[in-house]
């Protein structure tokens, strides 16, 4: 790290600038890396809470159509910043979508018994609302999801320990920074001391 004067004085006003202009720009890392790392821990918080819910809707056969807004919420939230969370979430939701769109269809789908050409006149009585069936989720399903969600929260536990190398890393920058300033403001408060005791 070096500064270079545009004259032989230095004044503190000079250096405390040099300094300002040095760390602003670590500091605007520092923080980009700080609140990156901040959502990637909330990412990894509801990957593990989709997971644990999933895993119960397999093993209490409660309906999966439920989860649905837990993984369309976390994908909308998340999957701009981390599209890694998407390519992991979304394949979950189109799966439940479909079951649950083949399920809607066939409760949609009325059941006219046979009849023959002498009954076609009689009124028949409308069918009575369907209620589709619930989208199941096996222990196999949850398996498969689980393994696919662990794979990328140890991706993003990953991530987090370069993250916080890199986080270390801009606050040597700006340990560095302060104590170089801080040395040739003292070196110019001695130099300028000096000067002054032998004109006096």
């Amino acid at each position: 790290m070096s500064i270079t004067p545009t004259t032989n004085f230095m004044s503190n006003e000079y250096i405390l600038g040099w300094m300002e202009t040095k760390t602003d720009g670590i500091y605007g890392k520092m923080r980009t890396a700080m609140d990156s790392s901040d959502d990637r821990a909330h990412a990894e918080e509801v990957l593990n809470s989709i997971k644990s819910k999933i895993a119960d809707a397999a093993a209490n056969h409660t309906d999966g159509k439920l989860l649905r807004a837990d993984l369309e919420d976390a994908i909308h939230k998340y999957g701009a910043e981390f599209p890694e969370l998407k390519k992991t979430l979304q394949p979950i939701l189109d799966e439940l979508n479909q079951r649950a769109a083949k399920n809607e269809a066939a409760a949609r789908t009325i059941h006219i018994p046979y009849l023959t050409r002498g009954q076609l006149s009689f009124h028949l009585p409308a069918p009575a609302p369907v209620t589709p069936d619930p989208v199941s989720i096996s222990q196999g399903d949850s398996d498969r999801w689980g393994k696919s969600i662990d794979g990328q929260v140890e991706a993003f536990g990953k991530t987090d320990q370069l993250s916080m190398i890199n986080i270390q890393e801009f606050n040597a920058q700006l340990n560095q920074a302060k104590q170089t300033a801080s040395a040739l403001m003292d070196a110019a408060d001695k130099s300028q001391s000096s000067i002054i005791n032998h004109i006096s």
